[in-house]
């Protein structure tokens, strides 16, 4: 979430009347007002400034398909800012990262390629080549002729 809407402008954004009717329109469940989703629904602001949403309602499928609708229904009455990663992008769109987890990953698989290498370089890569045959004996007296 933008830094403006990471305090109490972003939750009265969140409750208001007009984000709520468009949730309830997005959901397209009949017999659900803007009032009944305000009774049946909360909305806090994360540490790391997102929005959690949850919705009670009879049915699972329900509640998890109001929560959606609320979700979207707050992005898009959100103003656009240039260069805000969560506005405008689909999952597919955002650029991906390696993360902790990929990083430590490559690195590992590199050292282990760098020491496979260094262990065939020092030790050679295969066996030593073999002698054509054993050294012949002195002769021990000229042989006439």
């Amino acid at each position: 979430v933008s830094p403006a809407y990471g305090g109490r402008q972003g939750l009265e954004l969140a409750r208001s009347g007009p984000v709520l009717q468009r949730a309830v329109a997005l959901a397209g469940r009949r017999g659900r007002s803007a009032g009944w989703l305000r009774e049946h629904s909360k909305v806090q602001l994360t540490s790391r400034l997102d929005f959690a949403i949850g919705v009670e309602a009879p049915e699972s499928a329900e509640a998890v398909s109001l929560a959606t609708a609320y979700a979207k229904a707050i992005k898009r009455s959100m103003r656009i800012e240039p260069g805000l990663g969560t506005i405008g992008r689909r999952s597919r769109g955002a650029q991906r990262e390696l993360g902790p987890l990929g990083w430590a990953m490559l690195g590992g698989a590199a050292g282990l390629w760098l020491g496979a290498a260094a262990a065939i370089v020092r030790s050679g890569s295969g066996p030593a080549p073999r002698r054509a045959s054993p050294p012949c004996a002195r002769a021990t007296r000229a042989t006439p002729g």
